[in-house]
């Protein structure tokens, strides 16, 4: 997957630039949260997984990254209802995408 930022710069009516400044500081707060949804997961904390999704997710849809907002939120969702789902593959997939930012 690959993002295009130019059309997300068009999309919020940014100068490209603008755009490769925001995506650096969504890469640079998503890894934090991502090890904090780590040890969460480990710690099988699920209000600090939801904490830790909610956040990722509220950065990648203020930036239309509908990939990774959509996984963050279904993280969200499951660990606020408790669901023994498989966090850890979802964190794995989750840490992949951020990966293309």
């Amino acid at each position: 997957m690959s993002i295009d930022r130019d059309q997300i710069a068009q999309q919020l009516g940014f100068r490209r630039e603008d755009i490769d400044m925001l995506m650096g500081v969504f890469s640079k707060n998503a890894a934090v949260s991502l090890e904090q949804m780590r040890q969460m997961i480990a710690d099988s904390d699920f209000g600090g997984i939801a904490d830790a999704a909610h956040a990722i997710k509220g950065s990648a849809g203020n930036l239309k990254l509908h990939s990774i907002y959509t996984l963050a939120e279904t993280i969200e969702m499951q660990a606020k209802k408790t669901l023994n789902e498989d966090f850890e593959a979802q964190y794995q997939e989750l840490k992949i995408l951020l990966g293309t930012v």
